[in-house]
């Protein structure tokens, strides 16, 4: 994965060896979603999970993995708030911290997304641009794991798709 910061954006690029539809199912149907979202050592479970312009997917990270210290059996809760679904191409959606009822937390970032999907010869290129309010919120995320943590999550989507 290609990952550069510019500002207040990041962006992630990646190469999967799969066909664009397949890539988008994972990522927009909850029984496939669950399989792959997280870093390794981590299980995802979905409270809501509605794929439409203004829908909202409200998901709950539990660390499985001991050797993970202090975030041994804790959530991460987050949500996305979908928007400009283009079917197969692409979307946007804003992401917030959040616990288990769906409520924001107060003082953590809120970042909005643009995902697109390119297919070609039978490999799919994604294209994420996330744009945070502020650099000292970009640099929040960076410092919480956030490149290892998706790199780590694109890897398991990885491996989803190319089975």
């Amino acid at each position: 994965m290609e990952h550069t910061v510019d500002g207040v954006t990041l962006t992630l690029t990646r190469k999967f060896h799969a066909p664009r539809q397949r890539v988008w199912d994972a990522f927009t149907t909850p029984e496939l979603f669950i399989t792959w979202w997280g870093p390794q050592g981590w299980s995802t479970e979905v409270k809501e999970f509605n794929f439409t312009e203004g829908g909202i997917n409200h998901y709950g990270m539990r660390c499985d993995d001991p050797a993970q210290g202090d975030w041994y059996g804790k959530y991460s809760w987050g949500k996305m708030v979908f928007s400009n679904i283009n079917p197969i191409e692409g979307f946007d959606y804003k992401d917030y911290f959040v616990d288990e009822n769906a409520v924001e937390q107060a003082g953590m970032p809120v970042s909005a997304t643009t995902m697109q999907m390119h297919e070609q010869d039978g490999i799919t290129t994604i294209v994420s641009v996330t744009t945070f309010a502020s650099e000292e919120a970009i640099k929040t995320v960076i410092d919480m794991g956030m490149i290892q943590g998706i790199t780590e999550t694109w890897d398991r989507l990885d491996a989803l798709v190319t089975e």
